[in-house]
């Protein structure tokens, strides 16, 4: 019975948790350097106003219609691609409060409305909203 006291008793060392920390202090070191932050554009998007009220008096909208048939037009009349910018800044004028609609027919393409909403942000255009429709009128 002497035997069993004489064992000595093993004591579970500690685990040290330095090089854990330096290991994750190495890896956010890595990922601060090599993350690239981009700068990203905003975009406001004018909603419809639920209620004809509450658009302002004297609120005004130029209309880019993308055509099914890959045509353009500004508040109806044609334009060409490479001449929207230009057709939409004279629209505009001076006005900073214009709000510029984009309505897209169901058969225009996804490329044609960037193209339209570039065209309006280069034009100066503040408030850029967009709408889909079936048909529009020619």
């Amino acid at each position: 019975m002497a035997d069993a006291f004489d064992v000595p008793v093993k004591r579970r060392r500690m685990m040290s948790l330095t090089p854990l920390i330096d290991v994750v202090f190495q890896l956010l070191i890595f990922f601060m350097l090599t993350t690239s932050f981009l700068q990203t554009q905003a975009l406001s998007v004018v909603t419809p106003a639920a209620d004809q009220k509450e658009l302002p008096e004297d609120a005004r909208v130029v209309e880019i219609w993308l055509m099914g048939d890959r045509s353009l037009r500004v508040d109806g009349d044609p334009v060409s691609s490479a001449g929207l910018a230009d057709a939409v800044r004279a629209k505009i004028g001076d006005r900073t409060d214009m709000t510029v609609t984009i309505l897209a027919e169901r058969d225009s393409r996804t490329q044609q409305l960037v193209r339209a909403v570039e065209a309006a942000r280069e034009a100066g255009a503040t408030n850029v909203g967009t709408a889909r429709v079936e048909r529009l009128g020619k």
